[in-house]
């Protein structure tokens, strides 16, 4: 697949569910390592103007984070996220590499995690979760009850 087609692709499918109307404004972006995930996602905040944020290296992340890890759960990262959409001007907000973050938790956190983001109400701004940690099958066995429209999977081979 063109990468070009895949960037309009994913801006059309953020735009019809992450909208104002939406009730779960969350899409997920998932794929393999290196296979474009995020190469797309800078690609797409730079097009429209979206914010973007690399949670493992921006340093208002991950980083202050560091010596809460025994205590730090899913729920803090949900308050975390509705912070961020509150503060910021930007239509949809994209967050890649929150790899570190889940590696905290034991398996039923991160599900914990999944579910209670991905069904979050009352966020201000769409919102673009970026992970190699699932697969769309998986993720959507997770999010069981949801459109499958709230995942976007990368194809196995991309033309840059």
């Amino acid at each position: 697949m063109k990468f070009d087609t895949l960037l309009d692709s994913l801006e059309k499918q953020v735009r019809l569910v992450c909208s104002q109307q939406a009730r779960y404004r969350v899409l997920w972006v998932v794929g393999k390592p290196r296979s474009g995930k995020t190469s797309l996602c800078r690609a797409l905040c730079n097009r429209t103007g979206w914010k973007y944020i690399n949670f493992t290296l921006d340093p208002d992340f991950l980083e202050n984070l560091i010596g809460r890890e025994e205590t730090y759960c899913p729920e803090d990262s949900l308050g975390i996220l509705k912070l961020v959409c509150n503060d910021t001007a930007a239509e949809f907000v994209v967050v890649d590499e929150i790899e570190p973050l889940l590696g905290w938790w034991t398996p039923q956190q991160q599900e914990v995690f999944f579910r209670q983001v991905g069904r979050a109400t009352d966020l201000r701004t769409g919102v673009v979760l970026v992970t190699r940690k699932h697969a769309k099958l998986e993720l959507g066995k997770i999010l069981s009850g949801m459109s499958q429209n709230h995942i976007f999977e990368m194809p196995e081979e991309i033309l840059l």
